[in-house]
């Protein structure tokens, strides 16, 4: 059985500061220290639950935040950018049979933790025919497209919210409490380590095979920027139209050419100060 784990650091237990996402400085290493063990204790889970083969996608930022040398030894990482899959690259390989995010957090535009989609200094908010998507909605999306479902999701108690809304067949960590987007009430690291591994065993023990399916295609993107400038620069790409001032569009029969797309857009926007 094979499963795969895309890592984020916002939802990780203990972090709740933007500083903390942000390589260069000591909040930093002590996130990213926090942010290995909860991914160590998901593969750890993930074989205790009958895994036979674990990938690890390092999905925040540049990509590259968990140490090699610290990642559990059984389990496969994939790290840097730009990649096409972004979060779930390496999934198109095939022969996956479940889906574990860890240490996610709520869409752009919603109340959480760290709120944001893809790139929260570009992207205001982002809707796949009519509704907000947070990365777990794309991802998740993006799975059902390569036919693997989502087992398992850790995170603050927003995302919680959401998550048991749309993906009722997928389980949940909760790891902490949203105070405001830069405050949060967090268990201690050691018992959101204890929580995840178990969960993770039983999200494995207990795989469904049924996949839940938001969307249908063809696929409508309408991303809100930041500023009007963004938009303007988007829209040099070929099959991106202008909404208003600051919309662009977007369709395509495939969720993984949106998702390929929103990360050149992300790539883009780092062009404008």
């Amino acid at each position: 059985m094979k499963v795969f784990i895309s890592a984020d650091i916002e939802g990780i237990a203990g972090v709740m500061r933007p500083e903390q996402c942000s390589p260069g400085n000591v909040e930093y290493e002590t996130a990213r220290g926090l942010m290995e063990q909860e991914v160590n204790a998901a593969i750890a889970g993930a074989f205790e639950g009958g895994a036979t083969q674990v990938v690890v996608a390092d999905s925040h930022a540049m990509m590259q935040n968990l140490r090699a040398a610290n990642i559990d030894s059984r389990a496969r990482l994939v790290q840097g950018k730009p990649r096409g899959l972004s979060m779930l690259e390496g999934l198109e390989q095939g022969g996956y049979d479940g889906l574990m995010f860890v240490g996610f957090h709520s869409a752009a535009g919603e109340f959480g933790v760290l709120a944001h989609t893809i790139n929260g200094r570009a992207f205001y908010r982002i809707k796949i025919n009519g509704s907000v998507m947070g990365e777990t909605d794309l991802y998740a999306a993006l799975g059902a497209e390569l036919d693997v479902p989502l087992w398992m999701v850790t995170g603050d108690d927003q995302l919680e919210k959401w998550v048991m809304r749309h993906y009722p067949a997928a389980d949940y960590v909760c790891v902490k409490r949203a105070i405001s987007a830069n405050a949060a009430e967090s268990i201690s690291p050691e018992f959101a380590r204890d929580k995840i591994r178990q969960q993770a065993a039983k999200s494995v023990k207990n795989a469904g095979k049924g996949v839940e399916r938001r969307f249908g295609c063809p696929y409508r993107l309408e991303l809100m920027v930041a500023k009007p400038v963004l938009a303007d620069l988007f829209c040099m790409i070929p099959g991106v139209e202008r909404i208003d001032a600051i919309t662009v569009g977007y369709s395509s029969p495939q969720i993984a050419a949106i998702i390929s797309l929103l990360g050149t857009f992300s790539y883009l926007a780092t062009t404008q100060k």
